[in-house]
């Protein structure tokens, strides 16, 4: 009995190595082996949605313009004479000859008395100005209307006053002041619901923007130097006494 066991194991031993032996062959073939190392697929992934297409902004309209007061504008040339013949208070015709222009440096600006912003600065300005600088009486403020329609003689000199009594208010017909405004290189418009409206057709309820530089004529009305609206009262003293000294040729 125990030779039949003996027998029988030695016979099982050698099945088995045969066996294990077959399948680590097929499981080391080099199919096996690729299979083995392949990478597994990578999920799907899905592509971003396209960005919503924009509108492109539309090209600038001829009618297009300023939405705020102030313009810019190309200063005028130096040492060019400017002269003006408009209407003073009173509606009486003056001319930058006359008095109390004559013989005096012009602080010359254009605006208009419904102005929300940069007039009442300018002018402001102006009557700060006169209190600060050591001559005020060689000076004379000069505030010229571009808003003709509104800004009759007496409206302007309410307006003015309201600064300085010192300040002398000039207006005219569209034409004219349109020319002087032009000789200065001041520009100046008006618009409606936001498109350019040109006089004489008005309508109601327009409003205007123009350029805001100050300029500084001699009394042979040759120009000597402009300013900047938003200056302050006291650089603006200080600049007007430079430039005085400079025409009548002081030493600094």
């Amino acid at each position: 009995m125990q030779a039949v066991f003996q027998l029988e194991t030695a016979m099982t031993h050698p099945l088995r190595s045969l066996l294990a032996a077959t399948l680590f062959t097929a499981l080391t073939t080099p199919a096996a082996l690729a299979e083995q190392a392949a990478p597994t697929a990578a999920p799907e992934t899905t592509a971003p949605a396209a960005a919503p297409e924009t509108a492109t902004p539309a090209a600038p309209t001829a009618d297009a313009v300023p939405t705020g007061t102030a313009v810019p504008t190309a200063p005028p040339v130096i040492g060019d004479t400017y002269h003006f013949a408009l209407t003073g208070p009173e509606d009486k015709p003056v001319t930058d000859a006359d008095a109390p222009f004559a013989d005096k440096y012009l602080l010359v600006a254009f605006g208009f008395t419904s102005c929300p912003d940069v007039c009442p600065t300018t002018l402001y300005e102006f009557g700060e100005m006169l209190k600060k600088v050591k001559e005020p009486d060689v000076i004379q403020p000069v505030f010229i209307s571009i808003d003709p329609l509104r800004d009759n003689s007496k409206v302007l000199n309410q307006y003015t006053n309201y600064f300085s009594p010192r300040i002398i208010g000039l207006t005219g017909d569209m034409p004219t002041i349109e020319a002087t405004a032009k000789r200065f290189n001041a520009s100046f418009g008006y618009r409606h619901q936001g498109k350019k409206v040109t006089p004489p057709d008005l309508p109601e309820g327009y409003t205007v923007y123009h350029s805001t530089m100050i300029y500084l004529l001699s009394p042979k009305r040759e120009m000597i130097d402009v300013f900047d609206y938003q200056s302050g009262a006291d650089k603006l003293a200080r600049d007007i006494e430079k430039a005085i000294a400079k025409d009548r040729g002081d030493k600094a």
